[in-house]
C-alpha cells in the first residue's frame, strides 16, 4: 500500500483464504454469520486527481441505497460530547508512521476533543483481512480501520461497513467537498450505493526508473509522451536474464495482481467489467486479450518483465528487489521517503509517467481510506476521528512523516516542498510526476462488477495462471469471462 507506511506484504497482494486453507475457525464463523463463501481478500501495496478524461465512459450511477440497518446506524452519530469514550483505530503503517499518527492525535486532535481517547493499534503484517474478519465475527473489531475499493467489498457486502453518506451530507459543506479530488471522492461509492469511507491518501501508479542502469544500457530515459512500443523495446534492452545471481529484468509490472492488471486493459480500449452492464465480464474481448498478450509475451517469451516465482513469489517484498537492482524499472506507487531510505544513495533513480497505451493512458489511482465498522459502539467519536483524518491539518502532518500524496487540493500545493525539505535528494527524482498525473486526470479506479468480490474469486486464479505459473495462452480468459458473467447473473 504505502511507501514505508505500509509493508509490501500487507498492501494489495491477493490472499485467497479459502484456496490457501487460511480460513480456519474464524472463516467458518464468518460463513455461519454471513452466509455463502467468503471472498478472497486483497492484501499488499500500494497507491491522483482531476476530472476523469473524456475518453473514459462514465460509470453507471450507483443505485440508491435502501434504508438498511447500516445506513440507519450511520445517520445516528452527532458531534462528540458527553462522557469520555475510546476509539480504536487499526493503523496500517510502519513504525515511523505510527509514531507520526500518535503525535498528530496528541497535538492536533486531543486538545479540542478531550472526551475522546484514540487508541492506535498496528495492523498485522500478515493475514490482516482474515484477522479483521475474525474480530468482526467476535464483535471485537476496531472502530475505524483502513481499506480501499477492491478490498472493502468483502466487508461491505456483508453489512460490516457504515455508510457515511448521511454524515457527509450533514457535516460537510459544498466547498469542503470540492477540496477532495473529484475522481477519488466519486470512487468511494460502491455499486451497492454506500459511501464506504473518508480518503486517507492518494497513490498513483508511476514508473520508478533506475537511471544508472538505463544509462549503462544506453537507453534514453522515458519521456512524458512515450508509447508502449517504446516501453517494450526498453524493457527488452535493459533485461539480462541468464540464470546468474546478477540477473536483472527490464521492468516489474504485477499483472497477476487484482487491482493492477486492469488499467492496462483500459489503455488498450477494453474493460474488465462492462461500464454499462456490471454483470458482464469483457476479459474475452479483442482489446483485453491484446493488452494481456503484450504483457505475457514480454514476461515469458522475451524474459523482459519480472517473473514473480524467480523473485520469491508474487507477494515477495519489492523493497529488497528494488534496492538490489533486480529490475531496471518498476510500476509502483509514490512512496518517496521509503524509496530514499531503501536505496541509500547506491544508485540514481527518478519517477516517470507510465506510457500511453494504444487508446489512452490509464493507471490505478487508489481509494485508500478510513472505514467505520458498522457495529462500533462509539459511532459519534469514530466519525469525529475520521473527519480529522481526512482534514487539512492531519493531511499536512501525514505528508511530513510519510511523503504520501494528500487527499486535499489545498495540501497538494505544499506536497513537493515538504518532501524535498525532508529529503533534499528528491529534488532530482522528478517527483512532479505524481502531481502531473493527478492534474491530467488519467489515474482512477476500474469499473466494479455487480458482485465484485465473487468476480475476484474467479479472475485472480486465472491471472496467476497467466502471469505466475505461465504456459497459459491469453485466450484462456475467454472462458473466464463467460464464467464471471454467468456468476454475476445468478439470482
Amino acid at each position: 500500500m504505502n511507501h514505508g507506511m505500509v509493508r509490501q506484504t500487507s498492501r494489495r497482494a491477493i490472499l485467497r483464504l479459502s484456496g490457501l486453507g487460511l480460513l480456519g475457525a474464524a472463516g467458518s464463523a464468518w460463513l455461519a454469520a454471513c452466509g455463502g463463501q467468503p471472498p478472497s481478500p486483497t492484501a499488499a501495496p500500494k497507491p491522483t486527481e482531476a476530472p476523469k478524461p473524456a475518453a473514459e465512459p462514465t460509470k453507471p450511477a450507483a443505485p440508491a441505497a435502501a434504508a438498511t440497518p447500516t445506513m440507519a446506524a450511520a445517520a445516528q452519530p452527532k458531534p462528540s460530547g458527553g462522557a469520555p469514550v475510546e476509539v480504536r483505530w487499526e493503523f496500517r503503517g510502519d513504525d515511523i508512521s505510527i509514531k507520526g499518527g500518535e503525535e498528530a492525535v496528541a497535538k492536533l486532535f486531543a486538545p479540542n476533543r478531550p472526551n475522546i481517547k484514540v487508541r492506535i493499534e498496528p495492523a498485522p503484517d500478515q493475514q490482516r483481512d482474515e484477522k479483521l474478519i475474525a474480530a468482526m465475527v467476535a464483535g471485537t473489531a476496531p472502530d475505524v480501520f483502513e481499506s480501499w475499493t477492491d478490498n472493502v467489498t468483502q466487508y461491505a457486502d456483508r453489512g460490516q461497513v457504515t455508510d457515511i453518506e448521511p454524515l457527509v451530507k450533514r457535516d460537510y459543506k459544498a466547498e469542503d467537498l470540492k477540496d477532495f479530488y473529484e475522481w477519488q471522492w466519486r470512487d468511494f461509492v460502491l455499486p451497492s450505493g454506500i459511501r464506504f469511507g473518508i480518503p486517507k491518501y492518494v497513490n498513483v501508479m508511476t514508473l520508478w526508473v533506475n537511471k544508472d542502469q538505463w544509462e549503462k544500457a544506453g537507453q534514453p530515459l522515458p519521456t512524458k509522451d512515450w508509447t508502449h512500443k517504446e516501453y517494450a523495446e526498453a524493457a527488452r534492452k535493459l533485461a539480462r536474464v541468464k540464470g546468474a545471481p546478477d540477473d536483472m529484468y527490464g521492468v516489474r509490472i504485477p499483472m497477476w495482481n487484482w487491482d493492477r492488471f486492469w488499467y492496462r486493459v483500459e489503455m488498450w480500449g477494453g474493460y474488465v467489467a462492462n461500464p454499462k452492464d456490471p454483470t458482464e465480464c469483457l476479459l474475452g474481448s479483442e482489446e483485453a486479450l491484446a493488452a494481456l498478450e503484450w504483457a505475457r509475451e514480454l514476461m515469458w517469451d522475451s524474459k523482459a518483465l519480472a517473473q514473480p516465482l524467480a523473485l520469491g513469489g508474487p507477494t515477495a517484498s519489492i523493497w529488497p528487489q528494488w534496492a538490489g537492482q533486480k529490475y531496471a524499472a518498476i510500476e509502483e506507487g509514490v512512496y518517496p521517503f521509503r524509496v530514499v531510505r531503501e536505496v541509500k544513495n547506491t544508485f540514481k533513480w527518478q519517477y516517470a509517467h507510465v506510457p500511453k497505451g494504444p487508446k489512452m493512458r490509464k493507471v490505478l489511482g487508489t481509494t485508500d481510506g478510513y472505514v467505520m465498522w458498522s457495529k462500533t459502539k462509539v459511532p459519534d467519536a469514530a466519525w469525529e476521528l475520521m473527519k480529522f483524518q481526512g482534514g487539512k491539518e492531519y493531511q499536512e502532518a501525514q505528508v511530513g512523516w510519510s511523503g504520501l500524496i494528500p487527499v486535499r487540493h489545498s495540501v497538494l500545493d505544499k506536497w513537493k516542498s515538504i518532501v524535498i525539505k525532508a529529503y533534499p535528494e528528491l529534488e532530482a527524482a522528478n517527483v512532479d510526476v505524481g502531481v502531473e498525473a493527478m492534474k491530467e486526470g488519467y489515474p482512477g479506479n476500474r469499473v466494479l462488477f455487480k458482485k465484485d468480490a465473487e468476480a475476484r474469486q474467479i479472475i485472480v486464479p486465472a491471472l496467476e495462471k497467466l502471469f505466475v505459473s505461465g504456459n497459459t495462452p491469453v485466450t484462456y480468459m475467454k472462458e473466464i469471462a463467460e464464467q464471471v458473467t454467468k456468476k454475476m447473473r445468478e439470482a
